[in-house]
């Protein structure tokens, strides 16, 4: 049982239809385009991902720390509340808010 389609069919199929034997372009591009999507996304989220740490840079150790392991949960647990605790944390300066916790010198001692 031979299936062979004519060359009149042939010129009649869309240009969408690949004719048997050739290589399915429209395939290839579509695939390309998935993967430079796909690439492009992931470089979003870790770029989004990042901001708390970039915030954090400068910061005292332990705030930078605390944000570091904040956005790790986030990323691993795919939790948001810890992305945006980051980001808060990051965004205030600890240092000013319990000045003698984070500086090592406690404020009450005057040896004077």
């Amino acid at each position: 049982m031979n299936s062979s389609i004519s060359d009149e069919a042939l010129a009649r199929l869309p240009f969408w239809v690949t004719p048997p034997g050739e290589t399915d372009g429209f395939l290839i591009v579509v695939g390309c385009v998935l993967v430079a999507v796909l690439l492009g996304f992931g470089a979003l989220y870790f770029t989004i991902q990042a901001i708390p740490d970039r915030m954090a840079t400068g910061t005292h150790k332990v705030q930078m720390q605390l944000v570091g392991v904040l956005g790790l949960i986030s990323l691993f647990t795919l939790n948001n509340a810890f992305w945006i605790a980051a980001i808060l944390i990051a965004a205030v300066p600890l240092h000013e808010i319990f000045p003698s916790h984070l500086s090592g010198t406690t404020a009450g001692n005057d040896d004077a």
